[in-house]
């Protein structure tokens, strides 16, 4: 059986310019969809489908229950309910002084993350030194003022670290206090990544000698603990946020007693007014901060590759029934 067309039929593609390399033959295919791979996929029951998909995902994640309460002096927490272990006790600061990026980078990750010392002394952080601060830190007027004989400023943690908040605070049940635990509070892998010296007394330890104690502190990091310091670590990730918060983790019921007690701010401005805020959380199964990204991340890349298969496999069985036509039109 044999088929003859009409000389006037013309077929797919004859009105296209012959050359196809042509900027008018490619602005054409892709307004008619007709580039090679290009398959019509998303229609509006697929966008509206993705789009409620995406919008349950992250308004599960985003639901969680938060106790806010503004403070100053003591505050009594009065727990009614039962409260299942473990219970956290999270310190937030909002609208606190942000340092400028190049005071932020003054520190010397070298010293925090290796302890060597010799890789700190380098243009970024000689800038910051009190060697000789009249030439070396122009960008500070302050600094010579701060500058003892023999001292560097740019370890360990920086030039700008006076604004690190000085707030402490302690919870007690009838005047107990009630011991705190910071497990939990960072990951264990930045835990480990943090140089810890091996001298029991960390002010005679290599990696703190001819350090400056930072303007505002009461005590020099070596005080403090060093870098095993969790609440320092906690600092040092948002020296260049706003907001702060860090959490700590109790056994608790009833009633608890909440003395808070705040040093004067470095930055007087009324531009920044710092909020406090305390809140009593138990963790849901998503788990603690640390934990939460890693799960979100999980989450919604799992999501996302589920989709992603699903839109393969719509475009593959496109694809067979698109052959399948163009066999057909052979017969």
């Amino acid at each position: 059986m044999g088929v003859t067309f009409h000389e006037s039929v013309r077929f797919n593609g004859d009105d296209m310019p012959s050359n196809s390399g042509t900027w008018q033959n490619f602005v054409t295919n892709l307004k008619q969809q007709r580039l090679k791979g290009q398959i019509p996929v998303v229609t509006r029951r697929y966008a509206v489908s993705i789009t409620i998909f995406f919008a349950l995902l992250f308004l599960v994640i985003l639901i969680r229950t938060k106790y806010d309460e503004e403070f100053s002096g003591f505050i009594d927490v009065n727990v009614t309910g039962f409260i299942p272990a473990p219970v956290y006790f999270y310190y937030e600061l909002q609208n606190t002084f942000r340092m400028h990026r190049s005071l932020s980078q003054a520190y010397c990750t070298e010293q925090l993350l290796v302890g060597n010392n010799a890789a700190c002394d380098k243009f970024k952080n000689r800038r910051y030194a009190c060697e000789n601060p009249k030439e070396d830190s122009s960008g500070i007027p302050l600094l010579p003022l701060f500058c003892t004989e023999k001292q560097k400023y740019y370890a360990p943690v920086g030039a700008a670290a006076s604004i690190m908040f000085t707030d402490y605070f302690s919870l007690t049940l009838n005047n107990t206090p009630i011991a705190w635990t910071e497990d939990g509070v960072i990951d264990d892998k930045l835990r480990e990544a943090y140089f810890q010296p091996r001298e029991k007394n960390l002010c005679d330890a290599v990696e703190f000698r001819n350090t400056v104690k930072p303007i505002g502190w009461k005590h020099h990091v070596c005080e403090m603990g060093g870098y095993r310091n969790i609440s320092l670590i906690k600092w040092l990730e948002s020296t260049t946020n706003k907001n702060f918060k860090k959490h700590e983790e109790a056994q608790w019921s009833k009633t608890r007693s909440i003395q808070v007690a705040n040093n004067p701010s470095v930055m007087n401005c009324t531009k920044h007014k710092m909020t406090k805020y305390f809140w009593i959380l138990h963790p849901s199964w998503l788990g603690t901060e640390q934990k939460f990204l890693e799960k979100t991340y999980l989450l919604v890349g799992l999501g996302l590759l589920a989709l992603s298969c699903c839109l393969v496999g719509f475009q593959i069985f496109l694809m067979d029934r698109r052959i399948t036509f163009d066999s057909d039109d052979m017969f």
